[in-house]
């Protein structure tokens, strides 16, 4: 069997993986990142990029070429209840917003341009951690079978992946009635659609998501509770749009028809609990340690500030076995601390959105005392 060698596996090209890969090669790490789809791809996730993003990728110097990607600039977040009440507020930060499948080939070139050994698509079936190293054997798209040599394992595979089942994670057994699907929508279907605003529409057990992502598409991605309804996702998203005034408002009878035929990307079962960092000596990073709800618009920027926070702690330290358990130690104290109090604030958030009585008081106090959401805007971000 064919065996490479490499200083740092990375397991996955998302943007926790991209990024990581370029922090490390920019360190003078040899890297090698194995990603399992062919690019561009699209995923789950509401495509929202906010300012941790937009400050990693000028750290990164690669920001000029990111806006000539033409992102969606957005400067406010609106949400709207199914009982009417509506608030708005300024983000007073720069974010934007772009399809995944643009923003992930980007990272992903950025970081072959610089020296990244890229294999894709393959698919790591299994890690083998040794006294000083880890051996991972690979299968690429042909069925060819290799292994990895390397003296460090970072996870960035995203919220789930056959490997949790394989290292036994402990959340792996945790049922979870969440499901999230997202579309793309064409703009000439929608009616009065700001180019500028991050919109949210909540129900009962339910609550999307729109932003527009180009000049022609907006990105529709919700959150449903499948306990409160067995309904399928695209017809529960009809009905909302149906019950909800303002909703409907948006869309055309021809964007109703669009939905019921349009390819979705969905994930079902999402755990938002929390995850063991470290498991079996591989780190974890972006959705493989933490997933943040989706309200809080941060799963992006969460994945670039833990490759950011972790490079900068390998930087500090070394990869040999010797040290690796200091390296493990930095990592989760510092990952606990900057990212804690966004989880449980977003998680909090969810809980009363996704339910009925309390939803219906928070949407009331909200619009009574405007200053309000600015602050629980600022609870889930890097920015206090």
């Amino acid at each position: 069997m064919k065996k490479l060698e490499t200083e740092v596996l990375i397991i996955g090209g998302g943007p926790a993986g991209s990024t990581t890969a370029l922090y490390l090669s920019r360190l003078g790490y040899d890297v090698t990142l194995v990603e399992k789809k062919t690019f561009p791809r699209e995923t789950l996730c509401g495509e929202f990029l906010s300012k941790e993003v937009t400050d990693v990728l000028k750290d990164l110097n690669i920001f000029d070429d990111f806006i000539s990607l033409k992102p969606n600039k957005i400067n406010a977040f609106r949400a709207v209840d199914s009982s009417g009440i509506e608030v708005r507020s300024d983000l007073n930060f720069e974010a934007y917003a772009l399809k995944r499948s643009v923003f992930d080939t980007f990272l992903l070139g950025k970081a072959q341009s610089r020296m990244v050994n890229v294999i894709q698509p393959a698919e790591v079936v299994s890690i083998l951690k040794t006294k000083s190293d880890f051996i991972s054997q690979i299968k690429d798209k042909s069925g060819e079978s290799f292994a990895i040599n390397s003296k460090l394992v970072i996870a960035a595979y995203g919220k789930q992946n056959v490997l949790d089942k394989k290292m036994q994670r402990e959340f792996v057994n945790e049922k979870s009635n969440l499901n999230g699907v997202k579309f793309h929508i064409p703009v000439s279907l929608l009616n009065n659609i700001s180019s500028e605003e991050i919109i949210i529409y909540t129900n009962q057990g339910f609550y999307c998501g729109m932003n527009r992502v180009n000049e022609n598409e907006m990105t529709v991605c919700f959150l449903e509770d499948r306990e409160t309804s067995k309904i399928p996702p695209r017809e529960k998203l009809v009905d909302m749009i149906k019950s909800n005034k303002q909703f409907n408002k948006v869309f055309s009878t021809e964007a109703l028809q669009y939905i019921r035929s349009v390819n979705i990307y969905g994930t079902g079962n999402i755990y938002f609990g929390k995850r063991k960092l470290i498991e079996n000596g591989i780190i974890m990073i972006g959705d493989s340690a933490r997933v943040i709800s989706p309200l809080a618009g941060d799963g992006i920027g969460m994945a670039m500030e833990s490759a950011k926070l972790l490079s900068g702690i390998i930087s500090r330290n070394t990869i040999d076995e010797s040290h690796r358990k200091k390296l493990y130690l930095d990592y989760v104290n510092n990952f606990d601390a900057a990212f804690t109090k966004r989880l449980k604030t977003a998680g909090i958030i969810q809980k009363f959105i996704l339910g009925t009585i309390f939803r219906k008081i928070g949407f009331g106090f909200a619009n009574k005392y405007p200053a309000i959401l600015p602050s629980l805007i600022k609870f889930t971000r890097s920015l206090n």
